[in-house]
């Protein structure tokens, strides 16, 4: 397998040097009657493990698989759009739609989707929520959306009482019972490596393999959303094409299964 880590600035150059008709498409063929030979595959950092996970399956299929690394979240689905990429695997759905939603284009999801991560409610200090000590800083996200996600779990969980108004978003502010007197910070992803300082942190299951700490482990309450499964997304006039059903069956066999491990924070959902 031949993969290619890229940084913003070279994706970006990439992508310009396509605009302008000097760059290459993914498109390769070869052997009879202009057949497929090459796949060209996008990915994160955090989805690495998972890109590679069909590689060999289709190398004995006969394709030559190129896996590009981005470290940008719209560069994948910029070069699926100009041709660069046949396939990427990074994002999940609800992503996927906004992208099309605010750029015009047309890229789909194929069935099955392959792998998802969750959401965790991790202590050091406990082995059990109900065992969680009153007191001490709880860490939760920085970012709006998530930290709006966090704070439901917790109140569907009976550990905090929200606000009786329905909001899109909900803020610390609306918490309106803190039995356990937590104080509730929003921190970053150093909270993975230093749980010792927290009563418990929320986070997600792939963001932390990416700090270097399993996911698997201090463990006392998983959230999981269908919604956010990642899966190949291709241009939606390629996906009736033999070679994507091939990169289908390689990306759900079983060595693909086998090769991403609990402790990346994902997990097979096909």
């Amino acid at each position: 397998m031949k993969r290619k880590s890229m940084s913003a600035f070279l994706c970006l150059t990439l992508l310009a040097a396509m605009l302008v008709g000097c760059g290459g498409n993914a498109e390769e063929t070869g052997g009879e009657e202009g057949e497929k030979t090459k796949i060209v595959m996008g990915t994160s950092a955090v989805s690495l493990a998972l890109a590679e996970s069909g590689v060999e399956a289709l190398e004995e299929m006969g394709y030559e698989v190129e896996v590009m690394t981005f470290d940008d979240y719209f560069l994948p689905n910029q070069a699926l759009v100009e041709g660069s990429l046949d396939v990427n695997l990074y994002q999940h759905e609800p992503f996927m739609d906004t992208y099309n939603e605010e750029n015009g284009s047309d890229i789909v999801m194929l069935e099955p989707k392959l792998w998802n991560f969750w959401a965790g409610l991790y202590s050091v200090k406990a082995d059990s929520i109900e065992e969680l000590p009153d007191g001490g800083m709880v860490g939760i996200a920085t970012d709006a959306s998530n930290v709006s996600e966090d704070l439901k779990r917790l109140d569907g969980l009976g550990l905090i009482t929200l606000t009786d108004e329905e909001k899109d978003l909900y803020d610390i502010a609306d918490i309106m019972e803190n039995p356990h007197n937590w104080e509730f910070i929003n921190a970053d992803h150093t909270k993975y490596t230093n749980m010792e300082d927290y009563t418990f942190v929320i986070g997600t299951s792939n963001t932390m393999a990416e700090q270097g700490v399993d996911p698997t482990e201090n463990c006392l309450e998983r959230f999981v959303d269908d919604s956010l499964a990642e899966g190949i997304c291709i241009l939606a006039e390629n996906q009736d094409e033999q070679w994507a059903k091939d990169v289908m069956e390689a990306y759900t066999s079983d060595s693909a299964k086998e090769y991403v491990s609990a402790d990346t924070g994902f997990e097979p959902v096909f």
